[in-house]
């Protein structure tokens, strides 16, 4: 949702909208990622690494994996800024039990594009694509479940796309999304 102010544009998301968006990328992640999978491995492949998942340490792998997601972010992010860590902050949205990663500072389009992409490429992505390459059904679905925690980044990076890339944004400190100034960053 775009909302106008005559120095910035707040470009946010509600939760509520989130969690119905996040509903929706299962079709599409299911067309693109789940078919090429049993194309090449079949159903009995794809259904043991859904098994192994079920699993006490595999549940603990997935636990660490919204840790070092929220990490991406941060780190990423931070190499970016004047500051470095001191303007990233970690925390927990109580009120929708969600880690968080919020930049202090404001980053030029691409910089904030990067850092919130990454947790996407290199938990998600990654390991989805060796899972159909490998036929590991496991390390396939855990890409599966972290590009769907990854929702709220994909939403963020569509609201990115018509954004010149040293167009200053600000990280929104209480909801998903961002704002963005009318000035250009200096290049």
């Amino acid at each position: 949702m775009k909302k106008e102010n005559p120095a910035r544009t707040a470009y946010t998301l509600s939760h509520g909208k989130l969690v119905f968006v996040a509903v929706l990328l299962l079709i599409p992640m299911a067309l693109f990622l789940i078919f090429p999978f049993l194309l090449l491995w079949g159903p009995k492949t794809l259904q043991a690494g859904i098994y192994a998942l079920l699993e006490p340490r595999p549940l603990l792998i997935l636990l660490f994996g919204i840790i070092v997601h929220e990490l991406l972010h941060g780190f990423t992010w931070a190499l970016f800024t004047q500051k470095g860590l001191r303007s990233i902050r970690f925390g927990i949205n109580l009120n929708y039990m969600a880690p968080y990663t919020h930049c202090k500072e404001p980053l030029k389009a691409w910089q904030f594009f990067t850092g919130a992409s990454m947790p996407l490429i290199i938990l998600g992505l990654g390991p989805s694509l060796y899972g159909i390459i490998s036929g590991n059904g496991t390390v396939f679905f855990f890409g599966i479940l972290f590009i769907w925690g990854a929702s709220g980044d994909i939403v963020s990076l569509f609201m990115l796309r018509k954004i010149s890339k040293n167009t200053l944004v600000h990280d929104h400190p209480n909801e998903l999304g961002f704002y963005v100034e009318q000035r250009k960053a200096r290049k």
